[in-house]
């Protein structure tokens, strides 16, 4: 009997834990499906460049799967039903899974390790998507979850070398795939626009999609750009400061194995100054695997803030505030550059994502949570442990070890990372004339609004909030 390969977010045929285990424990094939669903696409986080993004991954992995000789199945529907009707069709056995944490994809797979059962499927997850899940990794003093970054990368080194080595683990070689024979009894429908699931898109995507688009990206990256990622990685200006490779570990077009061989092969090939980039590119990886295991063990974070105690802070809801900031029309050019970079190739710089973020919520005192939404609808990579693990940490409601009155001056991130004021010019054209001694803080034009609030002013009401509601935590 056949087996199910459920893709999800593992969208590619190298080094993919279902798709390697399926075709050894089962002999007579594989069924490949991947199913839409509602409960996912009418989430309000969802929004047109995730879905278009991800739509094109399928069409290379279909493609993929086709010349190896098979197909990916299409369905539409709940997981469950749709999952004990496809093995009902192919006489399938079993469906193997790559896991996902998020609390909603934990609750919809325990529901359907539950029910399979009694039909006849086994099922089988498999971890996939991090190095280290759940609590693999816990404190060696109390046996709970790290809350705080920096040991807990101390404690994933450790624990990876002492598991793997120097290399981290092998990934998987590319399956010899066999397809059941059952495959073309299967019910299947054609691959949907964005559009045809209610997700018009209105910008086209600048970063390709699709596992060879994938794999080509992080062995360019390797090659040279990483050894300087240190330096440059803070640049928005710089086309290859950066990977650009979160919206590939987002949709599984990559996996974290390969991006953690590629990255550990540069800090052993490469001189001692070169290293340090690969390995400030790994802290980076590291970052994504601590987000995964808060959201895993602290699951509400997903809606309330991780200090619970920051549970009553009088954010403001000032709709207008919010509107500027979302069209990118704040009068602060670096803040307004990064929501149009957003808005128009469905990507932001990590850099502008702490500026906004931070600018959003401490300037404005706008709700977090408005801001996370607001970035989940518009990301190509908008994953929910990364994205509301990088709102609380600048909101300060989150895990970042400093106080709340870290607060940035967006002025001064400006004249810090884009000196010269190139990303603001791309993007914000209106001050493509304006010398860069006023680019980062220009007088107001009939084209360019006037700032809409006063930063000095700002971080003063902004450190009185949290004080008001935590006062027990101000530094004297």
């Amino acid at each position: 009997m056949p087996a199910i390969v459920w893709f999800r977010r593992d969208l590619r045929l190298h080094d993919q834990t279902a798709l390697h285990h399926a075709p050894r424990d089962f002999p007579d094939g594989i069924v490949p499906v991947f199913i839409f669903d509602d409960a996912v696409l009418k989430h309000p986080d969802c929004g047109p460049p995730i879905v278009s993004y991800m739509i094109d991954c399928l069409s290379e992995l279909r493609d993929a799967l086709r010349a190896a000789g098979g197909d990916l199945i299409i369905r539409h529907g709940k997981p469950l039903q749709e999952l004990k009707s496809l093995a009902h069709e192919t006489a399938a056995s079993a469906v193997y899974y790559n896991k996902d944490y998020a609390p909603g994809a934990c609750e919809r797979d325990l529901q359907i390790e539950e029910q399979l059962p009694k039909h006849g499927v086994s099922v089988r997850g498999f971890k996939d998507l991090v190095i280290f899940e759940e609590q693999e990794i816990l404190s060696a003093s109390k046996g709970e979850p790290y809350t705080v970054y920096t040991p807990y990368r101390k404690a994933w080194m450790a624990k990876l070398a002492g598991e793997f080595g120097p290399l981290g683990p092998d990934p998987l070689p590319k399956p010899k795939l066999k397809f059941a024979t059952t495959l073309k009894a299967a019910k299947t429908l054609p691959l949907p626009t964005a559009e045809l699931l209610g997700h018009p898109l209105k910008h086209p995507i600048e970063i390709p999609a699709g596992e060879s688009a994938g794999r080509r990206m992080l062995k360019a990256f390797c090659a040279r750009p990483i050894d300087q990622y240190k330096l440059n990685r803070n640049l928005p200006a710089l086309a290859n400061g950066t990977s650009r490779l979160s919206p590939h570990l987002r949709h599984g077009t990559i996996s974290v194995r390969q991006c953690l061989r590629a990255a550990l092969n540069a800090t052993h090939d490469r001189p001692r100054e070169a290293a340090v980039g690969a390995e400030t590119w790994i802290g980076e990886l590291i970052w994504r695997e601590f987000y995964q295991q808060i959201l895993f063990n602290f699951p509400h974070v997903e809606t309330q803030p991780f200090k619970e105690k920051l549970n009553n802070l009088n954010w403001s809801y000032d709709k207008k505030h919010f509107a500027a900031w979302c069209e990118g029309r704040t009068g602060f050019p670096i803040v307004d550059a990064a929501m149009r970079q957003l808005n128009t190739t469905g990507w932001m710089h990590n850099r502008l994502r702490m500026i906004t973020a931070m600018f959003l919520t401490k300037d404005l005192r706008i709700d977090w949570r408005w801001g996370e939404r607001y970035f989940m609808q518009h990301l190509i990579d908008g994953e929910t442990a990364q994205n509301n693990g990088g709102w609380q940490w600048s909101a300060s409601t989150g895990t970042d070890a400093q106080p709340w009155f870290r607060i940035f001056n967006p002025t001064t991130q400006s004249k810090n990372f884009d000196p010269d004021g190139k990303f603001i010019r791309r993007f914000v054209p209106e001050l493509k004339d304006v010398p860069a001694d006023l680019i980062h803080a220009p007088p107001p034009t009939k084209n360019y609004p006037p700032a809409i609030i006063d930063h000095a002013e700002a971080r003063t009401a902004s450190l009185a909030m949290f004080k008001q509601s935590a006062p027990h935590r101000i530094a004297h």
